[in-house]
C-alpha cells in the first residue's frame, strides 16, 4: 500500500540544516546520543557501521537520528531544537489528518479506536547518506539501505522523496518510486499485524545511486504505538513494548 497525495510537500530545510550540523560533530559528541542512551523506543543515533542499531544494519550506509514526541525537547541535540519547537507539533497534526483520512477509507473500527485511545505516538527518522564512494566495497544487494519492513502504522514522507527509493510489489519485483515533490504515504508491519497480514507492509529499500559522488537526504514520520503502554486489539492485550521486539524479530 502506497499512496501518493495531491499536496506540495513541507520544506525540509530547517531540519536538513540540523542533521547536517549533527552529523558533522565529532564522535564524542554524537556518541552521547546513541540509542543506548535514550533506552526508549527508537530514539537516537545510529551511525555507518554499527552493530547494535535498531533501525539499520551495519552494512548501511548513512547516518540517522530518530526523534518523537516520547522525550522532551531538551533531551535531544540542540541542533535539533529549533525544529522541534517550531515545527514539530504543526507537521504532526497535518499527518495525523492524512492517516485519519486513510483509515476512514479502510473502514477498520480497530485502527479508529487506537487513535481515540491515544495509542500512537510519532518519531521521525532523519537520515543522511553521504557520497558512497568510500563505502560502496561494503554495498549489500547494491543498497545503501537494505530492503525492510518498517516498524510503523503509517510511513510517510512529508517533504517529499529523493531518487533512490525503490519497492516491491506482490509480484515481487522491485519498483523504483523516482524523486516526488508530494506528500509519500506507505503501510508498515504495525498496519500489517493490526490487520492480521491482511494489509502488507511495503518492504522498500534505497539503492546506491549510478553517481557514487551523491549524498543522499531522507526524512520519515512513522506512527507507532507509544512506548510503555498497553492497549486494546479487539479483545487482546498488547504491550507496546513486546510488539516492538516482535516487530525487531523480523530482522
Amino acid at each position: 500500500m502506497i499512496k501518493t497525495f495531491d499536496l506540495i510537500s513541507n520544506s525540509d530545510v530547517t531540519i536538513r540544516k540540523a542533521l547536517a550540523s549533527f552529523v558533522q560533530k565529532d564522535r564524542v559528541y554524537k556518541n552521547n546520543y546513541l540509542q543506548a542512551n535514550y533506552k526508549k523506543a527508537f530514539d537516537g543515533y545510529s551511525f555507518i557501521g554499527q552493530k547494535d542499531s535498531l533501525n539499520q544494519y551495519d552494512t548501511d550506509m548513512l547516518h540517522s537520528f530518530v526523534l518523537s514526541d516520547f522525550q522532551e525537547v531538551e533531551h535531544f541535540p540542540k541542533e535539533f531544537h529549533p525544529f522541534l519547537k517550531n515545527e514539530w507539533k504543526p507537521l504532526i497534526k497535518r499527518i495525523k489528518a492524512l492517516e485519519l483520512a486513510s483509515i476512514k477509507k479502510l473502514n477498520n473500527s480497530i485502527l479508529e479506536q487506537l487513535y481515540k485511545d491515544d495509542v500512537i505516538g510519532y518519531m521521525m527518522s532523519c537520515n543522511y547518506y553521504p557520497k558512497p564512494l568510500k563505502y560502496s566495497a561494503f554495498a549489500k544487494n547494491n543498497t545503501r539501505l537494505s530492503a525492510h519492513k518498517d516498524v510503523s502504522l503509517f510511513t510517510t514522507f512529508p517533504f517529499g522523496i529523493a531518487n533512490g527509493l525503490s519497492f516491491f510489489n506482490e509480484e515481487k519485483n522491485r519498483v523504483a518510486v523516482g524523486e516526488k515533490n508530494t506528500i509519500i504515504q506507505f503501510s508498515g508491519y504495525f498496519l500489517e499485524f493490526v490487520s492480521q497480514h491482511k494489509i502488507k507492509a511495503l518492504e522498500h529499500q534505497v539503492n546506491l545511486p549510478k553517481d557514487l559522488n551523491t549524498e543522499r537526504y531522507s526524512f520519515a514520520i512513522f506512527s507507532i504505538p507509544k512506548p510503555n503502554i498497553s492497549f486494546w486489539l479487539g479483545n487482546k492485550k498488547i504491550e507496546s513494548n513486546n510488539y516492538y521486539k516482535k516487530y525487531l524479530s523480523l530482522f
